[in-house]
């Protein structure tokens, strides 16, 4: 109650209620969640840009995703999940180059995927040497949720084409203003938040940074995690699970601590009469001299297996319990998990690994919700990596000459002309789900390439594979047939 309602409930109480209660209505608003009265006191907000809020907390988030990606087990088997279902064994290349009588180009197809496949290993797509394009990929969707984003610079080098990894720490937040253009975070914008350049710290031998290099945005591939149109920088895709899993983990430690504890016998003494004495008590003549006395700490002892205490008269032994159980962990652990599995899109048992509580059709259920989410982040980094590196790739073969495509740079399109096969996903029962495609493709209702593609499979080369074995079967079985 304000003032003046308290100096008005002076005259007149009525009065004085009246205008408490409308001043309450009023707070209440119209929504629930815009509440304003003393009950949602404690529920403090800002609005503003992206940037606004994100530029002063981005740097914490990410340190501590990043000590829990190193030190929490939860956090990592949601990574792991993502790893292991968005990318697999890498997302395979099928080029679709179409000839003059707009029938696929077989021949030409074969020799682009065969070049793509050898520029894929490892010494030929990633400067460092270290990587293969397939594990490249698994790295992105890991920084992505950890890190929020990470930063592939397109390299022409001795004679070839490669990637160059960065993190997303070494965009240079130092830099303000490029000539006309702002710099936000490291990334030159201009008028409409598009990415002219990036401003990117270069180090010396020791680690410390020496300068800072503007590339062009022709030349970065920067895949960041956006939520917000005023967005400029990544944001960890992981930030509202932090704290949870942390204190998670914290619990967990104190639990197993605990049990340490109860796992030992542990005795207090207590003494029942007159001061400390017999093996406690001080040495010399107590009580003469003058100096304060200095209080005596009982010692600790050490009680070995199967030994008999002797105590001193007055002394009581007791044990010492500690109360409550960590019997709770359980449930929380696996709530912890549920929530941050679902604020990412993923099941509680492909985090948890646990199939305990799971019927066939429930287990149906949460594999087809996470494969949309999976699905998601496959046509991402489809489109935002894999036809970016597929396009520059293709420049380059031809302009050194390892590929021949007659007027390659006057319509490119004709020849760049392809499909991805991302990793796919095995059935919980393979009986019924292989009924149901069956089905499926008697009735047109899929394709044979719809079909092989969800097990993450080139349609083309299964039914060439299938007909080789088919003509070396009759083969073998019309040679038998004449021996006999």
């Amino acid at each position: 109650m304000d003032f003046l309602t308290r100096l008005l409930a002076v005259v007149s109480p009525k009065w004085a209620y009246s205008r408490a209660c409308w001043q309450q209505a009023l707070a209440r608003g119209s929504y629930t969640a815009a509440d304003r009265s003393p009950r949602a006191a404690g529920w403090t907000t800002q609005n503003g840009p992206a940037e606004l809020h994100n530029q002063g907390e981005r740097d914490i988030v990410r340190a501590r995703a990043r000590d829990l990606e190193r030190n929490s087990d939860i956090l990592l088997a949601q990574v792991l999940a993502f790893e292991r279902n968005v990318v697999g064994t890498g997302v395979v290349l099928q080029a679709r180059v179409l000839g003059r009588d707009g029938e696929e180009d077989d021949r030409l197809n074969d020799q682009i995927e065969r070049l793509w496949k050898a520029w894929c290993k490892p010494g030929n797509c990633e400067l460092s040497g270290r990587l293969s394009l397939a594990e490249v990929q698994q790295l992105i969707v890991r920084r992505r949720f950890i890190d929020g984003g990470i930063l592939l610079l397109k390299v022409y080098e001795a004679g070839r084409f490669c990637l160059q990894l960065l993190e997303v720490d070494d965009l240079d937040t130092a830099v303000q203003q490029y000539g006309g253009n702002r710099v936000i975070g490291g990334v030159e914008v201009d008028g409409f938040r598009r990415a002219v350049a990036y401003h990117i710290r270069v180090y010396d031998a020791w680690g410390f940074s020496v300068r800072s290099e503007r590339v062009e945005a022709q030349r970065v591939i920067y895949l960041p995690q956006i939520t917000r149109p005023s967005q400029i920088r990544e944001f960890p895709a992981c930030a509202a699970s932090l704290a949870r899993i942390d204190d998670t983990n914290e619990l967990i430690d104190a639990g197993i601590e605990k049990e340490n504890v109860l796992s030992h016998l542990s005795l207090w003494v207590k003494k029942t009469i007159g001061t400390l004495t017999g093996r406690y008590a001080s040495f010399g003549r107590a009580g003469i001299t003058n100096e304060p006395k200095q209080p005596t700490q009982p010692p600790v002892e050490l009680l070995a297996q199967g030994s008999v205490v002797y105590l001193e008269p007055g002394e009581e032994v007791g044990t010492i319990s500690h109360s409550g159980s960590s019997a709770v962990i359980d449930p929380l652990v696996k709530t912890t998990q549920r929530l941050a599995g679902s604020g990412v899109g993923l099941s509680y048992e492909v985090t948890a690994r646990d199939m305990s509580q799971v019927t066939y059709s429930s287990a149906r259920q949460g594999l087809l919700e996470d494969q949309r989410t999976y699905r998601m982040m496959q046509s991402y980094l489809i489109e935002h990596f894999c036809d970016v590196v597929y396009e520059a790739w293709l420049d380059w073969m031809v302009l050194s000459g390892q590929l021949e495509l007659p007027g390659y740079f006057v319509g490119p399109q004709r020849w760049r002309g392809h499909v991805w096969i991302p990793s796919g996903w095995d059935w919980i029962d393979p009986v019924k789900e292989v009924n149901a495609m069956r089905i499926a493709l008697e009735t047109n209702q899929i394709t044979l390439q719809e079909a092989c593609a969800s097990k993450g499979r080139d349609w083309k080369e299964v039914v060439r594979q299938r007909a080789a074995e088919r003509r070396l079967a009759a083969q073998l079985m019309g040679e038998d047939s004449k021996v006999e």
